[in-house]
């Protein structure tokens, strides 16, 4: 059996059994700094990125891509960058202005922090068995949100998220409370905590955190190596075992023991514990005067000789006297107990005992190989990232190995999921699988181009927002072409805008704003209020009970990293913009707000597609809202919601190109 598992070890990491050895594979090849290739077509250049995207088409003979209208290019850009409707946008600014005015936008940290949250597999509840609730999950979701809109290099948010309980804050509480709420990220996964084996719990936890980690950071499937080899990727069990001791070292639960209940670090400053110290004394000196009291009145009742024992309810004896001092000392306990200050707690992890594990021989905690150093997998050798031999679990030191210049799949990694919410499909297509069953890059040198320039330029995501949303490319048009299409049908080669739908969150949001009704307050905890009017990552995300419209519309499992949403389409998602009580109070109200202009049918038209109608379309909808205004017995206003209510359903509401 050993001998076995030695083999394939062998046979993992010289390759993947298709003939490709793990040196060659190229996502394991150190990022390349690589010159932009020359094209012909110099005019269409904006920056390097275009030349990578028009040699290719130029090598296939595919002429070079038409630019978007204007109108087309707000909506696609504030869709993008904010997930909103491009109302807030100058029409007199410069494309680069706008761009810039949308990433200053608090509501940026609120599109891309959902990306995100697909990623880490973000959610208010446990789900599996139990499906407890994450009460103060939502501060981790705010703390995303924040990270976003301060621009914090991805490497510092890699790092908290792995480490920040083991970060220095030099004296700054908000730093430190910053910190241990970015360590839900290991602590927000589903637990089945009413598992009876307490070794299979933890570990079972533990291989769930190695799993998001490798999928959201690296691109790799390293939980595949739990019970085996891993079968494609060059990942030993003994190095996973090896990583799985750094979190075995981390304290995830505050007990494994029924009822289970994981970490919740204490956010509170020293003065603020302080206080409520203060406060609990005060308390606990007013129980014991009012349970003092009670005592002596019971004593004085027995002493009266009417009673030869307490009875059942003594208070109803006590003199009227006694009886209001009582009430009056109970009043003020209770008073004392509603007014006490509330410490603020979040999810995360704390440092626990350095432990090394042994493999567990087919991944049987019952069967014990050899004892495993703490480490990292050897694929990606940095040495000066390693795990201490004494003291600490090594997330600090796991941090490092992550984020160091010279790992190659992490900024590849991020940067292709850039990529992929900026296009609809990332230059790997399996955003969280680069391994050997991942998809291979279109473009590779652009890939390693764009990591290359996120390390150079301190790991800032909105810088690479802007060199991206400045290309001809992302401006490009989406016009189709028979010629093109038999040449490159998949468009693998970006010589088109393909229309997206816009995800469920966005759909809602959009509705809402269109029709003047969105609450742009941000942060704090969320609900499951499906009249909520708040933009819906403030929806709570509970696994077993999720919002009906965000489902419809692909909302991601929780239960796993998701760098991809499924795109369905059903006869459904039809009817829940025609049935949803909630859609049409929002044509009632747009309806509202259009009927107050001089050209309402234009008004409503601009608001929903931002573009004005053409006259065709106008005189369809003016035709349209004729007929119903007359099946209303002549009242406009329920025809102008009938038509309201139409272009909140449209493909163009729903569709961004």
């Amino acid at each position: 059996m050993h001998f076995f598992l030695n083999a394939f070890a062998c046979l993992c990491l010289l390759g993947n059994g298709n003939g490709e050895k793990a040196s060659d594979h190229w996502a394991f090849q150190t990022v390349s700094d690589p010159e932009p290739p020359r094209v012909r077509d110099q005019s269409w250049i904006r920056n390097g990125i275009d030349s990578f995207i028009l040699a290719k088409l130029e090598s296939k003979g595919i002429p070079t891509p038409d630019r978007a209208s204007k109108s087309i290019l707000e909506r696609r850009l504030s869709f993008a960058l904010v997930g909103l409707p491009p109302s807030t946008l100058d029409p007199q600014d410069s494309f680069l202005e706008q761009v810039e005015a949308l990433l200053v936008s608090p509501h940026y940290g609120e599109r891309w922090g959902r990306h995100w949250l697909d990623v880490v597999r973000y959610a208010d509840s446990n789900g599996l068995d139990e499906n407890a609730a994450h009460a103060n999950a939502w501060r981790y979701r705010d703390y995303v949100v924040r990270s976003f809109n301060e621009d914090k290099p991805f490497d510092r948010f890699i790092t908290e998220q792995v480490a920040g309980d083991l970060l220095p804050d030099n004296g700054d509480f908000s730093v430190r409370r910053n910190n241990l709420v970015a360590t839900g990220f290991l602590a927000l996964g589903p637990k089945l905590l009413a598992e009876p084996d307490l070794v299979k719990l933890e570990m079972d936890m533990i291989d769930e955190q190695i799993d998001v980690l490798g999928r959201a950071f690296l691109g790799l499937t390293l939980g595949c190596a739990r019970c085996h080899e891993h079968k494609f990727d060059p990942v030993s069990t003994e190095e996973y075992y090896a990583l799985a001791g750094i979190f075995k070292s981390t304290r995830t639960m505050e007990s494994l023991k029924r009822p289970a209940k994981w970490v919740e670090n204490l956010l509170a400053n020293s003065e603020e514990q302080k206080l409520s110290k203060k406060h609990q004394d005060l308390v606990e000196a007013q129980n014991a005067v009012v349970v003092a009291y009670r005592e002596r009145a019971n004593q004085e009742l027995l002493a009266s000789g009417k009673f030869s024992k307490l009875p059942k309810n003594p208070e109803a004896h006590y003199p009227e006297p006694t009886r209001k001092e009582l009430e009056n000392l109970e009043k003020t306990l209770k008073l004392f107990n509603e007014s006490s200050p509330k410490l603020d707690f979040a999810m995360g992890v704390q440092e626990g005992n350095v432990t090394e594990l042994p493999v567990f021989v087919g991944g049987d905690p019952e069967v014990h190989g050899e004892i495993q150093p703490r480490g990292f997998p050897a694929l990606i050798s940095i040495p000066e990232a390693r795990v201490p031999d004494y003291g600490g679990s090594g997330r600090l030191e796991l941090a490092a190995w992550l984020t160091s210049s010279r790992n190659p799949l992490t900024a590849r990694v991020i940067v292709n999921r850039l990529w992929h919410h900026h296009f609809g499909r990332g230059i790997v297509e399996s955003v969280n699988d680069f391994g050997f069953q991942g998809s291979k890059p279109t473009h590779p040198a652009l890939l390693d181009y764009l990591a290359h320039d996120l390390i150079e330029n301190g790991w800032t995501l909105k810088r690479l927002h802007k060199k991206i949303m400045m290309t001809a490319a992302y401006q490009m048009g989406s016009t189709e072409s028979e010629a093109n299409n038999t040449l490159d049908p998949s468009n693998s080669y970006w010589w088109k805008r393909s229309p997206r739908r816009l995800e469920a969150e966005v759909l809602r949001d959009n509705a809402l704003a269109v029709s003047g009704m969105i609450d742009r307050r941000m942060y704090g905890a969320g609900t499951l209020d499906q009249g909520m009017k708040r933009r819906s990552i403030y929806f709570s995300v509970k696994r077993s009970k999720l919002i009906p419209m965000m489902q419809l519309f692909d909302w991601p499992d929780t239960m796993t990293s998701q760098g991809r949403r499924a795109i369905t389409t059903t006869p459904s998602q039809a009817l829940v913009f025609i049935n949803s009580p909630q859609i049409r109070e929002m044509a009632a109200h747009f309806a509202k707000i259009v009927l107050g202009s001089s050209d309402p049918v234009g008004s409503a038209v601009y608001r929903a597609h931002g573009a004005l109608p053409s006259p065709e379309r106008r005189a369809q909808l003016k035709k349209f809202l004729r007929k119903q205004t007359a099946s209303y017995g002549g009242r406009e206003e329920p025809a102008m919601i009938d038509l309201c209510h139409a272009l909140l359903a449209s493909n163009e509401m729903i569709y961004v190109e």
